[in-house]
C-alpha cells in the first residue's frame, strides 16, 4: 500500500471520529446546564422586617396606657378619706359652737353677780379657745377689724352672748362642703369680745 492511500484513510478515520464527536456533544447538554434545568432554583423571599408589621399592631404598642381615675383604687380610696375628714372637721365644728354658746350663757349668769371672779376669766378664755377652733376649721385666720367694741362691758358681754348664739345657727346649717364667711366673721367677733371681757375683769381685780 503506499504512502497516499495511508494518508486518505488516517484523514477518513479522524473525519469519522470528529463527526462521532460533534453529533454526540449537540445531543446533551453540559453539566451544569442539566443541573440548572432538572432543578431550578426557588426564589428566596427577605424575612420580614418592622416596616412591614400589620399598622393595628403597631398602633397597639405604640399606644400610650392610660388608667381612668374613676376606676383607680388608689384615688376611690384618697377621695373617700378626704370626705371623712371634711366631716369630722364639720361635726368638731358643730361640737364647739355647742360648748361656746353654753360658757357664753354661763358667763352671762355668772358676769352680773361675781365678773371679776376666777371663773368668769376661765368661762372666758375657755370660749376664746372654742372661737379659735371654729376659726381654723372655717379656713379663717385673723380677720380685718369691721365694727369696733363696745366701750360699755355689760354690751360687750351681751354681743357676745348673741354672736354666740348666731354662730352656734350658722354652723349648724352649714354641711361639710361649705366655707361660710358668716361663721368666720362671727368667731373672730367672739374672740375679740371675749378677750376685751378678760382684760376688763383682769383690770377691775388689779392683776
Amino acid at each position: 500500500m503506499d504512502r497516499s492511500k495511508i494518508a486518505t484513510r488516517v484523514w477518513q478515520s479522524i473525519a469519522g471520529a470528529s463527526l462521532i464527536l460533534l453529533l454526540w456533544g449537540g445531543s446533551t447538554s453540559p453539566i451544569g446546564g442539566v443541573t440548572s434545568a432538572s432543578f431550578p432554583q426557588k426564589p428566596q423571599t427577605p424575612p420580614p422586617s418592622e416596616t412591614q408589621r400589620p399598622p393595628e399592631k403597631k398602633e397597639k404598642e405604640s399606644e400610650p396606657t392610660s388608667r381612668d381615675p374613676l376606676t383607680d383604687p388608689e384615688r376611690e380610696l384618697l377621695d373617700r378619706a378626704a370626705i371623712e375628714y371634711r366631716k369630722a372637721e364639720y361635726r368638731r365644728a358643730v361640737e364647739a359652737s355647742e360648748q361656746l354658746l353654753t360658757r357664753a350663757r354661763e358667763l352671762s349668769e355668772h358676769w352680773e353677780r361675781r365678773h371679776r371672779s376666777r371663773r368668769s376669766e376661765e368661762l372666758l378664755q375657755e370660749i376664746e379657745r372654742f372661737a379659735r377652733r371654729i376659726r381654723a376649721l372655717s379656713g379663717a385666720g385673723d380677720l380685718e377689724r369691721r365694727e369696733p367694741l363696745p366701750e360699755d362691758p355689760a354690751h360687750a358681754l351681751a354681743r357676745l352672748r348673741e354672736s354666740a348664739e348666731r354662730l352656734h345657727e350658722a354652723v349648724k346649717a352649714l354641711t361639710a362642703y361649705v366655707v361660710s364667711v358668716e361663721v368666720m366673721e362671727r368667731a373672730d367677733e367672739i374672740l375679740r369680745l371675749a378677750r376685751y371681757l378678760r382684760q376688763h375683769a383682769r383690770a377691775d381685780r388689779g392683776t
